[in-house]
């Protein structure tokens, strides 16, 4: 058999926050917001260039004044920014803004950021869950294994009791014929239990973003029942705790805030006025024919422009526009608000309910089991002394085999349960690093 690595519900959720791919494309949402919001800090900082300029002019060309000269022109520069003829195409120091919106687009960025982060949280809580979950089915898979298996070798012992006192004469030959079949029915069980188990793993492995080949089996002492939340707690102190902790809340509200920001921006962009700023300074020469040298009277130069310029978008009516979209967006990020607070109250809700439920199942089956075990033993003891058929022994092993397997499901289904109600009210599930254990050769 392939080697096989043991691991607990707290090193798969470890695993999974380190190595599953949705939370990481989670998390690399979160660090390209981070760049924007590096973007919107820089919208006030200029730019700057740097380089060198030759022009070179032979030819006609007309004065401001309209005289036609012939004209044989050059000069060079070096310095901050670059010239072309007698103005400056690239400014050394440039800076172009709307003021608008270098100040609401930090604000805006700053929310989208906190959005992006509770976003991941939300991720890397649902996929923790759903690690949970199939931790837990293996874990099943495995404890129903056992049962059968146990439930096998109890089921071999009544054929064996059987066939001893067919073969003495004291019972019939059907009989013995009828509990080897029963045997051999839970022989196929184990069979298909085993199957189940390798699915369970197959699944868990593949959420877990694992080699294919990994083979993992549920380490501890067994499925035993978890108790995260009290299952009596109070369903609104339930709510409010979860309106307070779930990221997907935080979330909803960093959206209102952005999109309430964009708002403002587009109502106040008519007063913002555009500004450009503009400053070069190096080393300007040159000359022509017309002055008696070619290439001289260097020196430094230093240009400096100022400008505001305040705009009414298509004469006002695209303002408007923009500032009606922005209001329809910020409604719509309210109402999804609405909607997410909605939704954790009902998952809080349905979570507490199932529950309660799971609770009262296992508690049933429980007593449904010790029951089918007390009449197991009651019925073998009556075997042994002679005081009844070895046969009668079967109904009271099948209805063990029943309740063995109902307490597995109502156990796993509780654990489940108390995990789905720990995520809705915003609790991680996750404490930190894990490396993957070391393998175990069966």
């Amino acid at each position: 058999m392939d080697s096989q690595y043991p691991i607990d519900l707290a090193t798969a959720l470890r695993l999974a926050g380190t190595e599953n791919p949705t939370i990481a494309i989670a998390e690399e949402a979160v660090q390209a917001s981070r760049a924007e919001q590096l973007q919107a800090r820089a919208l006030l900082l200029p730019s700057v260039s740097a380089g060198i300029s030759y022009h070179w002019h032979d030819g006609t060309l007309q004065s401001a004044t309209g005289i036609i000269r012939d004209l044989d022109s050059r000069f060079f520069y070096a310095g901050a920014g670059d010239m072309l003829g007698s103005n400056f195409v690239v400014p050394g120091v440039y800076l172009s803004v709307n003021l608008g919106d270098a100040i609401f687009a930090r604000l805006a960025a700053r929310q989208r950021v906190t959005g992006r982060v509770f976003d991941a949280q939300a991720t890397r809580n649902s996929i923790l869950l759903d690690v949970a979950d199939r931790y837990f089915a293996l874990a099943a898979a495995e404890e129903r294994l056992a049962a059968i298996v146990k439930s096998e070798q109890e089921f071999g012992e009544i054929a064996r009791i059987t066939g001893n006192f067919a073969k003495a004469g004291q019972g019939r030959e059907s009989d013995a014929e009828r509990a080897r079949a029963e045997s051999l029915l839970l022989h196929d069980q184990a069979n298909q239990a085993e199957e189940a188990v390798a699915v369970a793993s197959s699944d868990l492995v593949q959420l877990l973003n694992l080699d294919p080949t990994v083979r993992l089996h549920s380490a501890g002492d067994g499925l035993v029942p978890i108790t995260l939340v009290p299952p009596n707690s109070d369903l609104d102190s339930l709510l409010r705790m979860a309106r307070g902790n779930r990221p997907e809340a935080a979330a909803a509200w960093a959206g209102v805030e952005e999109a309430r920001i964009r708002l403002r921006q587009e109502r106040l962009r008519p007063l913002m006025p555009t500004v450009a700023v503009g400053l070069s300074t190096g080393t300007f020469g040159g000359g022509s024919n017309l002055v008696g040298y070619s290439f001289d009277h260097f020196g430094g130069r230093m240009d400096f422009d100022l400008a505001a310029v305040w705009t009414l978008q298509n004469a006002g009516v695209g303002n408007l526009a923009r500032a009606r979209t922005n209001h329809a967006i910020l409604y719509q990020a309210m109402a999804e608000q609405q909607r997410m607070l909605e939704q954790i109250a009902r998952e809080v809700a349905e979570a507490r309910a199932l529950i309660l439920d799971r609770q009262a199942e296992l508690e049933t089956t429980q007593r449904q089991l010790k029951t089918a075990e007390d009449s197991y033993r009651l019925d073998f003891e009556r075997a042994r002394n002679l005081q009844g058929r070895p046969i009668e022994l079967l109904n009271s092993a099948r209805l063990m085999v029943s309740a063995r397997q109902d307490v597995i499901r109502a156990l796993v289904g509780y654990n489940q349960a108390q995990l789905r109600l720990h995520v809705a009210l915003g609790q991680p599930p996750l404490a930190g690093p894990a490396q993957m254990p070391a393998p175990q050769n069966p």
